[in-house]
């Protein structure tokens, strides 16, 4: 989600965590048994590396990937690190920036149904209040919002946001909080790519005002009911969900050390909109993106639309539209990663061999460090086995 935070939370004072370890469980308590398949993955190999993690670095991790109607899951580590407790294949996880695929979906549904168009100006899809708040949004379209290449500054990059966050992190922030924070445009529209979370900040308001409705409502017409996602909640879990959900561990300084981070990621989730604040079970996850890539939410014309590459000028990042390109031994796989203090999650579809998968890591760090380092190692690792 917030992955470039460069001074959050320094000031604040925690009680560092101890490591603990437990021996993975076996998972059948989400799945029926006949749709349990270890075969559709290497399934060995993802054991050792996830294993390797979490007995050495990471508390806890959660694995599930889909081939078809056929699935395989794997959970090591600890949900909770305090109770020592086994983690769990059927609890609610944070997706952070995988939301901005749900997002995206959403308004090329919208495009779809010719209720808006891709390289339509915003200032023709925002309302007044809005764009007062938006310096050159005559030059900005949809589609420079949904690849990063609108120029518009990211709020977690303005260091006035992330001072007066650091003084109280857990306190309501309204829209024109943010987009106070992204005043400052970094190349004119369309000629360089730069993430930003304000790009999905504003498509969840377009969304907002061309439906006449909150963009939630949007998630539910065109991805949970076509899908059936009885476990996708956004921004706040109901009461029976409130304990099922992993706790989250953060380095917040870049030392290695990790402390529970559970409250105040949940208080983010309640405040952001569009580019964070999704939360799903594994399974979720996956048939989300599995339903996404099998034709089941946008048709073939916009999901091509969705696909496309767009890479910087240093050519380091290709994003499409609403998606990310990750690729290893030259096989491209496509969704999005997230991360923020407290966890990391990564949500792929691989083309060539028909498998989508998720990891969640709960634990996160954004300062550098051993423990940045351990999982970005680990994500490598993973995306390498499942090329």
């Amino acid at each position: 989600m917030n992955r470039y935070l460069m001074t959050i939370l320094l000031a604040l004072v925690f009680t560092n965590c101890r490591k603990t370890h437990s021996h993975p469980i076996p998972v059948t308590e989400c799945l029926s048994a006949n749709l349990v398949n270890e075969q559709i993955v290497p399934a060995p190999g993802i054991k050792s590396i996830i294993d390797n993690y979490t007995s050495k670095e990471l508390p806890g991790i959660t694995f599930i990937a889909r081939k078809g109607g056929q699935y395989w899951q794997y959970n090591s580590g600890r949900y909770n690190k305090e109770q020592g407790a086994a983690m769990k294949p059927c609890l609610v996880w944070p997706g952070y920036s995988i939301s901005k695929m749900y997002t995206a979906t959403a308004i090329l549904k919208l495009a779809e149904e010719n209720r808006i168009r891709l390289d339509q100006k915003i200032n023709t899809c925002l309302p007044a209040s809005v764009l007062s708040k938006i310096p050159g949004a005559d030059k900005i379209t949809v589609r420079m919002l949904l690849n990063h290449s609108s120029g518009i500054e990211n709020f977690w990059q303005n260091p006035g946001f992330v001072a007066a966050y650091m003084e109280n992190p857990a306190r309501t922030y309204s829209l024109n909080d943010y987009l106070e924070a992204s005043q400052e445009r970094l190349f004119e529209p369309g000629t360089d790519i730069s993430y930003s979370n304000t790009n999905y900040l504003l498509l969840s308001v377009i969304i907002d005002h061309i439906t006449g409705q909150n963009h939630e409502k949007a998630f539910q017409k065109y991805i949970y009911n076509p899908l059936s996602l009885s476990a996708t909640f956004y921004k706040t879990l109901p009461a029976s969900q409130q304990n099922n959900t992993p706790s989250l561990y953060a380095d917040t300084d870049g030392s290695g050390y990790l402390i529970d981070y559970t409250e105040l990621s949940h208080a983010q989730f309640h405040n952001e909109s569009g580019s964070n604040s999704l939360m799903a079970t594994p399974k979720d996850f996956v048939d989300f993106i599995h339903g996404l890539t099998h034709g089941r939410l946008l048709n073939t014309a916009f999901f091509s639309e969705m696909k496309k590459e767009y890479a910087g000028n240093d050519g380091a990042d290709i994003y499409g539209l609403g998606l990310e390109y990750f690729e290893k031994s030259g096989t491209k796989l496509y969704g999005y990663s997230g991360s923020s203090f407290g966890g990391r999650t990564l949500l792929l579809y691989n083309p060539k061999t028909d498998v989508s998968f998720f990891v969640g890591v709960n634990a996160g760090a954004e300062l550098g460090g051993p423990v940045l380092e351990t999982i970005a190692a680990l994500m490598d690792e993973l995306i390498s086995k499942l090329a």
